[in-house]
């Protein structure tokens, strides 16, 4: 038996959410990065290449998510998601600090989409 079997339920849960925490932060750093990266890139597009920038983003989240997280992706993705753009930035520096409501709600959409789909990927990939 390994390890993580001789864990309850609901030390499984408080483990994982500790780590989607810690994850939620550094996710928080990269969206943060992409959207500035964005803005720098075509200032008059911001929004729609910032947008696309993290879809492509949220999709590695989402490998890594469904490669490292075997029992609840999905709802660590949408956990990540929410402590990453809501929680720790309105903590840090403030509503000012949140993204614009269309582009929070198309990542905040995305990444479970997308960890969704690369878990049925991985799920057809294995079978093969």
């Amino acid at each position: 038996m390994t390890k993580a079997t001789n864990l309850s339920t609901s030390q499984q849960l408080i483990k994982h959410v500790l780590l989607w925490t810690v994850f939620g932060y550094c996710y928080q750093s990269a969206i943060t990065l992409l959207v500035k990266m964005a803005s720098d890139a075509q200032p008059e597009n911001s929004l729609i290449t910032a947008l696309v920038y993290c879809v492509g983003f949220n999709i590695l989240a989402a490998h890594l998510i469904t490669k490292y997280d075997k029992h609840w992706p999905v709802i660590g993705s949408i956990f990540i998601g929410f402590v990453g753009l809501l929680g720790v930035p309105y903590l840090l520096f403030g509503e000012s600090a949140l993204l614009a409501i269309p582009l929070l709600a198309g990542i905040l959409f995305s990444l479970p989409l997308c960890s969704y789909i690369v878990g049925l990927i991985k799920v057809k990939l294995s079978k093969n």
